[in-house]
């Protein structure tokens, strides 16, 4: 999901997150200048769940079950999808 916020940001604003902290700001900046759909704005929520819970993974020792891991999955696949989608639109927009 990071990667794939990275590669929105890269598109549109000509830059990535430095530090995992700065993805959803960097996507919060997309949806505020108009950038990408609207409709996306429940992505930003998602992409900001994931990095607190990379951060409880590599860290804490945190551990999830099967049914836990599977939603987790399902949020990333939304989110990969969501990308894909716009980085394909037509009149998608380069950063200048």
């Amino acid at each position: 999901m990071i990667k794939a916020n990275d590669a929105l940001t890269v598109r549109f604003l000509g830059r990535r997150s430095t530090r995992h902290e700065d993805a959803a700001a960097l996507l919060t900046t997309l949806l505020r200048r108009h950038l990408i759909p609207e409709q996306h704005a429940g992505r930003r929520k998602a992409l900001a769940e994931a990095l607190r819970e990379k951060s409880e993974f590599d860290y804490g020792g945190a551990e999830v079950g099967r049914e836990e891991a599977e939603r987790r999955v399902r949020r990333a696949e939304r989110f990969l999808e969501a990308v894909r989608e716009i980085l394909a639109a037509p009149g998608a927009t380069r950063a200048a």
